[in-house]
């Protein structure tokens, strides 16, 4: 279940029914054959997304969330592991934001390091050749060098929400420049340890701010 204030904030934004985005097996069976009539999604991407993208079609989750993410939508979505959340996610983002702009316009959030560092190394596959930059933000990394990192404004931050809430504390991260807001693994990013913090994010960030919600349960 998504914690009242998650629920209030989407509620308030008059889309929260349309964009509750659940997946699993026999809904992937239903999809494929949409999947193979329809103009893939990819489409939608600028020509240097398309020409990196080298997979045959794209799988159900991101058939329903790139859309909805390049609208503009809150999304939260339930899919299983392995397919392919990352990019249902990552790539509208690197569609919308303004690499040339020298402010961090999207913050991904991240139970563990491990998956943190998985997220940054596909962002840096798909931004190379451009001008978006990307900066993982870690507990067990040197504080000032990642301090440093954010003096040159990185496009996108990737952390994990203790050392991005240090980082927010002392005035380093700026929240209210954040005009999307993604929790990947979010049942456990929206459990009692993490959830007053979470919160915080969402609330500090641009008021047109975006909220997208993945997760493999929720």
């Amino acid at each position: 279940a998504l914690p009242a204030f998650l629920l209030k904030c989407l509620k308030e934004k008059a889309v929260y029914q349309n964009l509750i985005l659940l997946y699993n097996r026999k809904i992937c069976r239903k999809y494929e054959h949409r999947r193979r009539q329809s103009m893939s999604v990819i489409n939608l991407l600028n020509e240097d997304l398309q020409s990196k993208w080298k997979f045959n079609v794209a799988t159900p989750i991101q058939d329903q969330m790139i859309p909805a993410m390049l609208n503009g939508d809150d999304v939260v979505a339930e899919s299983p592991t392995g397919t392919g959340k990352t990019l249902a996610y990552l790539l509208p983002i690197l569609e919308r934001v303004d690499g040339t702009k020298k402010n961090t316009q999207a913050l991904i959030v991240a139970p563990s390091q491990e998956l943190c560092m998985q997220i940054t190394e596909v962002a840096r596959q798909w931004i190379a050749g451009t001008d978006i930059t990307v900066v993982p933000l870690i507990g067990g990394a040197n504080t000032q060098r990642q301090i440093e990192k954010l003096k040159k404004k990185p496009t996108i931050a990737i952390g994990t929400p203790g050392r991005l809430n240090e980082l927010v504390r002392a005035k380093k991260l700026k929240l209210h420049e954040l005009h999307h807001i993604v929790l990947d693994e979010g049942d456990q990013l929206l459990g009692r340890e993490s959830r007053v913090i979470v919160k915080q994010f969402i609330d500090g960030a641009n008021h047109d701010r975006q909220v997208v919600v993945v997760s493999a349960t929720i």
